[in-house]
């Protein structure tokens, strides 16, 4: 790696502080021309930065940091050597360097999460419930991460119950958590199978409801006995997400009363007696046959998911005898349906 002289110190600084930060190893060409002869390791980088803090502008610490730096890593391998080279350095008894190098190894474990295809939102260090990022997939995923270096049991107190913690090593705080070697290795196989992240991440989630946690593992069951499973019937599939040609591609082959069915619970959530009294009028303004009873509403119902079912998302949802649109996908029925 070779020796930090003081002219490179010196002149690293003034790129700092004019916003650059190099990461290139073996030889490094800055913004502005200047070639340094050595790798620049995070440590390096936090040293010199001295302090991460929430203050705002594109001059301040964490943004040289998290833009100057960090955005540069784009592989989850970069990211895990940077932690362990992060952790393999910190000196406990130095209270500074603690907060500096926890504060540091939250921002990787958000950028780990962001490579694997995760929107990230880099939440403010000092925040009331103490987490460290959100971490959002598709349209129904979003979960709270605390990303920590622990010293003691009393550190987990205050952090919201709602988050997930990541540990450097394992922890009992009595609650759910998971190690960020371990989280590493699960994105990193997310990335090479190219698995759809708004699926699997379910498994990270600390909700109580195992819906969200089985969907996964029955997706990569699927997709590892794929071969086995192919003579017999499937009592169980992954569902996956509609996409605006998919939808259009249904509602044309769809009923003018299934249609006319979507478009009044597009207005509001209805029970069986409510859709078939607002159904018959505009079936016969459109010159269309009317439907018999209420209860031809559970048939429309039943019609439709013949569509879809097992294999896409349910467009529409029946609870309580009352039926009500998926709201993921109210836009784009509303938009769709607007146009025929």
């Amino acid at each position: 790696m070779g020796t930090i002289t003081y002219e490179f110190v010196r002149t690293y600084v003034a790129h700092i502080r004019n916003g650059i930060i190099c990461t290139n190893i073996n030889s490094i060409m800055c913004d502005g021309g200047v070639k340094m002869a050595r790798s620049i390791t995070i440590v390096d980088i936090l040293n010199i930065l001295g302090t991460l803090e929430d203050e705002s502008g594109t001059q301040s610490s964490r943004n040289k940091f998290l833009n100057g730096y960090l955005q540069k890593l784009s592989s989850i391998e970069e990211v895990t050597g940077d932690a362990t080279m992060l952790l393999d350095s910190l000196d406990t008894s130095d209270e500074k360097q603690v907060l500096l190098y926890e504060r540091a190894y939250a921002d990787l474990t958000n950028r780990l999460a962001e490579i694997a295809g995760f929107k990230v939102n880099y939440v403010k260090y000092s925040n009331r419930e103490r987490i460290t990022g959100i971490w959002e997939a598709g349209n129904d995923f979003k979960l709270k991460v605390a990303a920590f270096i622990p010293f003691e049991a009393s550190q987990g107190r205050g952090i919201s119950r709602h988050a997930l913690l990541v540990l450097p090593e394992p922890v009992d705080f009595q609650r759910p958590f998971v190690t960020f070697m371990k989280l590493a290795e699960f994105l990193n196989m997310v990335v090479q199978i190219n698995l759809p992240l708004s699926t699997i991440a379910g498994v990270l989630s600390i909700d109580d409801n195992y819906d969200k946690k089985l969907a996964p593992v029955m997706e990569l069951s699927i997709l590892a006995f794929k071969s086995k499973l192919a003579p017999f019937k499937r009592t169980a599939t992954l569902q996956s997400e509609w996409d605006k040609e998919e939808i259009q591609t249904l509602l044309n082959k769809l009923k003018p009363a299934t249609r006319v069915f979507l478009t009044i619970l597009l207005d509001k959530e209805s029970n069986a007696s409510e859709i078939y009294a607002k159904m018959n009028p505009i079936l016969t303004e459109m010159g269309e046959p009317e439907v018999k009873s209420p209860m031809a509403v559970g048939a429309i119902m039943g019609a439709l998911s013949k569509h879809y079912a097992g294999i896409k998302e349910p467009l529409v949802f029946r609870k309580n005898r009352r039926y009500f649109i998926n709201e993921k996908y109210r836009e784009l029925l509303s938009e769709l349906l607007s146009s025929l």
